[in-house]
C-alpha cells in the first residue's frame, strides 16, 4: 500500500534510467507509488534493470527527450490518457559540460542550457496546467551546489544550474496560489554514472593553455564524485518533499555541503573564491 502523500500517488521521474533519477524511482516504488519513469533509453533498458533489481519491474517506462518540447508535451498527454492525473514530477534528467569558457563554442553552450535549464522548462511547462486544474501538485527539480558555488571549468554547467534555481524561485511564487509546490534539491559530489557517461568534455584546442588545468580539474571532480554521496541519499531528500504540505524551496543534502554554503555566506568572497580556485583551477 502506498505511503500517505500530501499530493497523490501518480509520480513521474525523468532521467529514470540511471543515477539519481533511478534512485528516486526505486525509492518511490519501495514506498508504494505508481511510478512513471522517462528517459530516452528507459524502454529498452528496463528489462536489464529489472533483472538486476526485481523491484524495478514495477516501473512504468516512457520514452522522453527533454530537449524536445514536443516530446515533453506528448508524454504529459499520454500520462493523462493512461492515468487521468499526475501528482508529482521529479525532474532528474540532464548532462553536464566541462570546458574552458574562452574556448567553448556557442553551440556547446546552447547544448548545456538545453540539457539543464531549457530541458526543465520543456518538462515543467505542460505539467503546470494539469496540476493547476487538480489544484494540487509537487515539482521537484534536481539542481546542484554549483548553482550557488560556481566551479571553474564547469562554468556553463554552474550557470545553467543557477538559471534553474532562479527559475524555480520565481515559479514557486507564481504557482503557490494554485496549490502547486516547488522544491529544488541541490546535491554536491554524488557517486553515479554521471562521472563517466554524463559529463561531456568541451572541444578545446590540444595546445590550449587551459588544457592542463582543465584535465586536472576534471580529474579532481571525478575523484570527488566517486567518493561522494550515494544517489540513494539524494533520493531520500527529494522524496521527503511528498510528505509535507509546505516543502522547502531548497534542500541541500549532506552536512559538508550545508557547511560549504554557510561558509560562502560568512567568508569574504575573494577569500572563498581563492579556495575554490586552488581546488579546481590550479
Amino acid at each position: 500500500m502506498a505511503a500517505e502523500s500530501f499530493y497523490g500517488q501518480v509520480v513521474l521521474v525523468t532521467g529514470a534510467s540511471s543515477g539519481i533519477g533511478l534512485a528516486v524511482a526505486r525509492l518511490l516504488l519501495e514506498q508504494g507509488y505508481t511510478v512513471l519513469g522517462a528517459s530516452r533509453r528507459l524502454p529498452e533498458m528496463l528489462p536489464r534493470l529489472s533483472e538486476a533489481d526485481p523491484l524495478l519491474a514495477g516501473l512504468i517506462p516512457y520514452r522522453l527527450d527533454i530537449t524536445e518540447p514536443e516530446s515533453c508535451c506528448r508524454l504529459v498527454e499520454q500520462i493523462m490518457s493512461d492515468y487521468g492525473r499526475l501528482d508529482a514530477l521529479f525532474h532528474c534528467a540532464g548532462s553536464g559540460l566541462a570546458s574552458a569558457v574562452e574556448e567553448t563554442p556557442v553551440e556547446e553552450v546552447r547544448w548545456q542550457l538545453d540539457q539543464i535549464f531549457i530541458g526543465a522548462v520543456n518538462m515543467v511547462q505542460p505539467v503546470l496546467p494539469l496540476m493547476r486544474s487538480q489544484k494540487k501538485g509537487l515539482i521537484v527539480l534536481i539542481s546542484s551546489v554549483a548553482a550557488f558555488v560556481p566551479v571553474p571549468y564547469q562554468t556553463y554547467y554552474s550557470a545553467a544550474k543557477a538559471a534553474l534555481q532562479a527559475y524555480a524561485t520565481g515559479l514557486a511564487d507564481e504557482v503557490a496560489p494554485f496549490g502547486i509546490r516547488i522544491s529544488v534539491v541541490s546535491p554536491g559530489d554524488t557517486k553515479t554514472g554521471y562521472t563517466n557517461a554524463r559529463r561531456v568534455i568541451g572541444s578545446g584546442r590540444p595546445d590550449s593553455p587551459y588544457s592542463g588545468p582543465l584535465e586536472r580539474s576534471v580529474a579532481k571532480m571525478a575523484r570527488d564524485e566517486q567518493n561522494g554521496m550515494r544517489p540513494q541519499a539524494i533520493a531520500r531528500a527529494a522524496v521527503k518533499n511528498l510528505y509535507t504540505s509546505r516543502p522547502p524551496l531548497n534542500r541541500t543534502p549532506g552536512l559538508l555541503y550545508k557547511v560549504t554554503l554557510l561558509v560562502q555566506r560568512l567568508m569574504p568572497t575573494r577569500l572563498f573564491r581563492a579556495i575554490i580556485r586552488r581546488i579546481y583551477a590550479a
